[in-house]
């Protein structure tokens, strides 16, 4: 009810200063809308991924995500905010690493030392919607801000771990570098003696 009221204000205002014409140029409206307490959104990630064993390079196939946001106000803003957080969360599984030396001097010094996905690493996210709207604000919304990258960064490394279980790989330390994962297949080959 708070909202409508402050879009109804924010109209009439809005016209009541434009020239005759009827024409909008800008409408905006804004209100403080107070909470009683916090909000604890909710969600599930599920990540599928294929490793070529050769070389242990991962190929991302697939992310869906179900983000529950309470009431959505804006989804274009909602799916940008979890698509990015899902590119964040596989960078840090798959690609963002720091390294140094042996004297603690850093050896990742630029960008170009950095490795950061682009479009081309990562495949099209699917988001599942999910609005359980809040009591606790007069709009019943929720965060959604860091929702991807929570949920994205153990669904894609626990889908590379899964991929490996077979060989009795239960754990990988971040970033999951094709060469830590090839190192993981050679230990596996070897076997328990190894």
């Amino acid at each position: 009810e708070l909202a409508t009221h402050v879009a109804e204000r924010s109209t009439q205002a809005a016209v009541a200063d434009e020239p005759a014409t009827g024409v909008l140029s800008v409408l905006q409206g804004e209100a403080d809308l107070p909470s009683a307490a916090a909000t604890f959104p909710f969600g599930a990630h599920v990540a599928v991924v294929e490793i070529d064993p050769e070389t242990g390079k991962v190929d991302y196939l697939r992310h869906v995500a179900c983000d529950d946001a309470g009431r959505i106000l804006n989804p274009t803003l909602v799916d940008g905010q979890v698509h990015g957080g899902i590119a964040q969360g596989a960078a840090q599984v798959l690609f963002e690493q720091m390294v140094y030396d042996e004297a603690g001097n850093p050896l990742t010094v630029t960008l170009g030392d950095y490795l950061m996905p682009s479009a081309a690493e990562l495949p099209s996210f699917e988001r599942v919607e999910s609005q359980t709207e809040t009591p606790i604000n007069p709009l019943g919304a929720k965060g959604i801000g860091e929702s991807g990258t929570i949920g994205a960064t153990p669904a894609l490394q626990s889908a590379v771990v899964d991929a490996l279980a077979y060989l009795g790989v239960r754990h990988l330390d971040l970033p999951i570098t094709p060469e830590r994962i090839w190192r993981a297949l050679e230990a596996a080959a070897l076997g328990p003696a190894g």
